[in-house]
């Protein structure tokens, strides 16, 4: 993207972070004398074709240990921001953060159509607890893209940890052309404990190739299974899937409190396409936790690629010692 001043990118960031490393996998970064300068989009955006992508290089690293910082923060003192998303602006345009304080991120789309709040290097170098719809919390490593849908708001919740200037845009056709981008910059120094540990994003615990899984499926041949969430069950307990078929799986809470729809080990064996309420689509490399509110549907576009029987769990408190467990068992390709 064209600037009129140059910016660190997310890659030059994590670099610093890891020269100042100490240790197996932890690192934190230099104190920086200054907040990094304010940068200014130009007036008018670049051609599409210099459109920064928001598929991470090859090289890229993540937060690994982010559990861990959203567990040792304290959400009580966590700051709201709210963005919002119109045709075709984020307002504010230029967002401030400070390491190591908690935030909630409220994105709201006041438009008349959906919009993206896409910053791949950002999330990247955040501490994702979670994002949070009317319908849904999704828990993920770390987001790729969120779309907010018309009139709707999804909340992000997290910890900037890395310090530096991060590129902020929709990349819905036509939107960053007409205008949607922006930057978020994080200020002061990364915390120094939890000391936040870093690795690559090609060593995840997740499918490596379930982007091009997933352009290359045929979706207009999808299959689409209901599960439904009660007090306390799934329905059906034990569910089966083909290996190599994608999959909407409907996530139906038909209680009265919410419901957790997790199965660890599977969620890391598929390709992940996204989950979708009716707030937010929300995409990563795979999801982590997904839980549902009552009287609400998630659906999670997805396909198994490898065969096997996976534990499927309501982590609630209490919920999966009253019986709310089950399996999920995928088989060979036909």
């Amino acid at each position: 993207m064209t600037r009129t001043a140059p910016v660190p990118t997310a890659v030059t960031v994590l670099t610093l972070v890891l020269a100042a490393c100490s240790g197996a996998g932890t690192a934190t970064s230099p104190s920086p004398s200054a907040a990094p300068p304010a940068t200014q989009a130009p007036a008018t955006p670049p051609p599409a074709s210099e459109a920064p992508s928001s598929q991470a290089p090859a090289a890229a690293q993540y937060v690994v240990n982010a559990v861990d910082l959203v567990d040792a923060a304290n959400w009580d003192t966590a700051k709201t921001v709210t963005i919002e998303m119109s045709e075709f602006a984020f307002t504010p345009k230029d967002i401030t953060l400070e390491a190591g304080q908690p935030y909630i991120l409220e994105v709201a789309n006041t438009g008349t159509v959906k919009h993206e709040f896409t910053a791949g290097d950002f999330f990247r170098t955040v501490a994702t607890r979670k994002a949070e719809t009317a319908e849904s919390e999704v828990k993920v490593p770390f987001f790729t893209e969120i779309e907010v849908f018309a009139g709707k708001k999804a909340e992000l919740f997290l910890i900037p940890l890395v310090p530096g200037t991060y590129d902020l845009l929709c990349e819905i056709e036509g939107h960053y052309e007409a205008g949607m981008f922006g930057t978020i910059t994080v200020t002061g120094q990364t915390p120094a404990s939890p000391a936040i540990k870093l690795a690559d994003v090609a060593s995840g615990p997740w499918v490596q190739d379930a982007a091009a899984l997933v352009e290359a499926a045929d979706w207009d041949a999808k299959k689409e299974l209901t599960i439904e969430l009660s007090e306390f069950a799934f329905t059906p307990k034990d569910i089966t899937l083909e290996a190599g078929q994608p999959y909407v799986l409907k996530v139906v809470n038909k209680g009265t409190v919410k419901h957790e729809f997790t199965a660890e080990d599977f969620f890391g064996s598929v390709a992940f396409r996204k989950a979708e309420d009716a707030s937010a689509e929300f995409k990563a490399p795979a999801p982590r936790e997904v839980e549902v509110f009552a009287g609400k549907t998630i659906e999670l576009y997805l396909i198994p690629t490898r065969a096997g029987t996976y534990e499927l769990v309501c982590e609630i408190e209490g919920h999966f010692e009253a019986g709310m467990f089950g399996t999920i068992t995928v088989t060979a390709a036909s």
